[in-house]
C-alpha cells in the first residue's frame, strides 16, 4: 500500500507540470474564437438538416436479444471456510489414524519373525561365548603370570633404587659434613686473627664519633627511618617488619633478602679478608660475615657506626 501511493505521488508531481501549458492553450482558444464558434455552430445544424432530407430512409434492423452472461460466482464466506478448513483437519486425522493402525497391523504381523530372529542371535552368541570361555581363561591366566612377572621386576627395580639412593644420600651427607667440618675450620682460623672489639676500639681510636658524615657513601643518609634500613652505597631498602631491628648473633642463619648488600670495600674498614665462599654484609649499622651458600653467620661487627 505504501508503495502504491508513493508511486502515485510521483506520477502525480511529473503529470501535472505538463499538463499546465496544454490547460492555458485551451482556455485562450476558447476566449479569442467564441464568435466563430458559435457560427459555425449555426451553419452546422443547417447542413445536418439538408443531409438527413436527402439521405433515404433506412430499414431498422431487427434487434438480437443478447446472451446473458452468468454472474461471477460470489467469494466464499467466512463460515463456508471454516467448514472447508474443519473437514480438511478432519480428513487429516482419519489419514493419520488409518496410517497408524496400518504401521500396528505391520509390526504385530513382524512381531513373530522379530522373536525368533532375537531368541536365534541368544542362542548363537551364547554358543560362541561358551565355545571362546576355554580361550578367554588361557589368556587370562598368562596374563596374570605376565603380570605377577613384571610387578616382581619393579619391585626388584625400586628396591635396588632406593638402596642407591640411599647410598648416595649417605654418601652427600658424609661430604656435607666434611665440607662443614672444613668450613668451621676455615672460620675458627678466621675468628683467630680477627677480633671485633680489637676491630672497634681501633676504628675509634682513629676516627671521630661521625666520621660516616663527610664519606660519600652516606651521601643519600637523610636519618633513621621506620620500616627501612640504610646501607651505604646501596641507600634506603624496605625490611620486613618481622626482621625490623633485630640482630643475628654467630651461629644463626641470616636471612637471604640482606645477602645482596655485600659490602666490596672491607680493606677501608679495617676488616678481615673474608675466607673462601664468605662475604661481609652490611645490615643496618651492623656487620655480618656470612657464608655464600646458606648465610650462616661467622662472625658480625655491632654497631659500627652511630647514627
Amino acid at each position: 500500500m505504501k508503495r502504491s501511493l508513493m508511486v502515485a505521488a510521483a506520477l502525480a508531481s511529473f503529470a501535472v507540470p505538463a499538463a499546465a501549458p496544454l490547460t492555458v492553450l485551451a482556455q485562450d482558444a476558447e476566449a479569442g474564437g467564441g464568435r466563430r464558434g458559435a457560427a459555425l455552430q449555426n451553419g452546422g445544424e443547417e447542413r445536418r438538416q439538408r443531409q438527413a432530407e436527402d439521405r433515404p430512409a433506412r430499414a431498422e434492423r431487427p434487434r438480437q436479444p443478447r446472451a446473458e452472461t452468468p454472474p461471477p460466482p460470489r467469494p466464499e464466506r467466512p463460515a463456508e471456510r471454516r467448514e472447508d478448513r474443519q473437514e480438511r483437519r478432519e480428513d487429516r486425522r482419519e489419514n493419520r489414524q488409518e496410517r497408524r493402525e496400518e504401521r500396528r497391523e505391520e509390526r504385530r504381523a513382524d512381531r513373530p519373525e522379530l522373536r525368533q530372529d532375537r531368541r536365534e542371535d541368544r542362542q548363537e552368541r551364547r554358543e560362541d561365548r561358551r565355545a571362546d570361555r576355554p580361550d578367554l581363561r588361557q589368556d587370562r591366566r598368562e596374563d596374570r603370570r605376565d603380570n605377577r612377572q613384571e610387578r616382581r621386576e619393579d619391585r626388584r627395580e625400586w628396591r635396588q633404587d632406593r638402596r642407591e639412593d640411599r647410598r648416595e644420600w649417605r654418601q652427600d651427607r658424609r661430604e656435607q659434613r666434611q665440607e662443614r667440618r672444613e668450613d668451621r675450620r676455615e672460620y675458627r682460623e678466621f675468628r683467630n686473627r680477627f677480633n671485633a672489639d680489637h676491630w672497634r676500639r681501633d676504628w675509634n681510636r682513629r676516627h671521630a664519633r661521625d666520621w660516616w658524615r663527610h664519606d660519600r657513601r652516606w651521601r643519600g643518609f637523610s636519618g633513621v627511618r621506620i620500616g627501612f634500613y640504610f646501607a651505604p652505597g646501596y641507600g634506603y631498602y624496605s625490611v620486613p617488619r618481622s626482621y625490623w631491628n633485630q640482630r643475628w648473633h654467630v651461629g644463626q642463619y641470616l636471612p637471604s633478602i640482606f645477602w645482596r648488600y655485600q659490602l666490596n670495600d672491607w680493606r677501608t674498614y679495617g676488616l678481615g679478608y673474608p675466607p673462601p665462599g664468605a662475604r661481609w654484609v652490611l645490615v643496618d649499622n651492623h656487620i655480618y660475615l656470612i657464608d655464600e651458600f646458606d648465610g650462616y653467620v661467622i662472625d658480625v661487627v655491632y654497631d659500627a657506626w652511630a647514627w
